[in-house]
C-alpha cells in the first residue's frame, strides 16, 4: 500500500510549502500528493485554496497574484506549530525536491470552474519535457471538464477520478464517469472506504487511493481492505520506514 506524503508531511510542517517537501523525502516517502494553482503572470505553484484566507490571514487569490507579489506572502502563518516564513513554492521547485525520491507523483490541479483557462495544457507541456516524470505522474482535479481536458490532450496520460460530494448511493454513476475519461485512479473520502465500497471500485478496475488517513489503526484497517494508497499528513503513520510501505 502506498503510503502518499499529502501535502507534504503536512502534520509535521506547513502544507504544500518546500519544508514540508523537504522533510517527507527525509522521512522516507517515495509518493507524493500536491495541489497546483496559477499566478497572474502564468507561474505553476503549489497551494491548496484559491485563496489565501487560511494559510494567510489575507482575502488575495493566487490568480490575482503575480509570482513576485505572491512570493512575499507567509503561508505558515496559520501553523502555530512553526509559523516560520515560507512561501508558495514554484513547481519546478517542488519537483527539484521530491523527484529524485519519487516513483509516484499526484498533481492535483485546483482549476473549479475553470478559474485557470488553459492550465491543462500548461502542466502537460511541463510534463512532456521531463519523460520520466511524466511515467511517474497521476493528475487529478474535482473538477469535471478539467479532468475531460486533461484526456483529450493527451490519451497516455495517468489519470485519477475525484469527486465532490461523493456517497455510496452515487457511487455508480461516479464508476461510470471514472471509466469515461480512463482513469486510472479512484481517489475518494475515508469516511466511504468501507469493505463494500473498496471492493465495488477495484471490481471496476481502478486502483483505489483514499484521503486523508491519519490514525495508524485507520491505516492498518485500510491496507487489509486492500487500498492501493492512503494520503496521509504523517508519513511516518505506519512506523519507521513506514514512507516506503507497498
Amino acid at each position: 500500500m502506498k503510503i502518499i506524503a499529502h501535502r507534504g508531511a503536512s502534520g509535521y510542517a506547513p502544507e504544500n510549502t518546500l519544508k514540508a517537501f523537504e522533510l517527507a523525502v527525509k522521512m522516507g516517502s517515495r509518493d507524493f500528493e500536491f495541489d497546483l494553482h496559477r499566478t497572474r503572470d502564468g507561474i505553476l505553484v503549489a497551494h491548496h485554496d484559491f485563496d489565501l484566507k487560511r494559510t494567510a490571514a489575507t482575502d488575495a487569490k493566487i490568480a490575482e497574484l503575480t509570482y513576485a507579489e505572491l512570493k512575499e506572502i507567509n503561508v505558515a502563518a496559520h501553523f502555530s506549530k512553526d509559523p516560520a516564513f515560507q512561501r508558495v513554492p514554484r513547481l519546478e521547485e517542488v519537483l527539484e525536491i521530491v523527484e529524485p525520491a519519487a516513483s509516484w507523483l499526484n498533481f492535483e490541479i485546483k482549476n473549479d470552474g475553470n478559474v485557470y483557462p488553459g492550465i491543462e495544457g500548461d502542466l502537460l507541456a511541463f510534463l512532456r519535457l521531463r519523460p520520466a516524470l511524466f511515467e511517474k505522474a497521476v493528475v487529478s482535479s474535482f473538477d469535471p471538464g478539467t479532468a475531460d481536458r486533461c484526456r483529450g490532450l493527451s490519451p497516455a496520460l495517468r489519470l485519477a477520478y475525484l469527486n465532490h460530494g461523493l456517497s455510496a448511493v452515487l457511487l455508480p454513476v461516479a464508476l461510470k464517469k471514472a471509466k469515461a475519461i480512463s482513469a486510472e485512479n479512484f481517489h475518494f473520502n475515508f469516511r466511504l472506504a468501507g469493505l463494500l465500497n473498496v471492493a465495488e471500485i477495484k471490481k471496476a478496475g481502478f486502483r483505489v487511493c483514499v484521503y486523508t488517513v491519519n490514525e495508524k489503526n485507520d491505516a492498518l484497517r485500510m491496507k487489509e481492505m486492500g487500498v492501493d494508497g492512503i494520503f496521509t499528513n504523517y508519513p511516518d503513520i505506519m512506523g519507521t520506514n513506514a514512507a516506503n510501505s507497498e
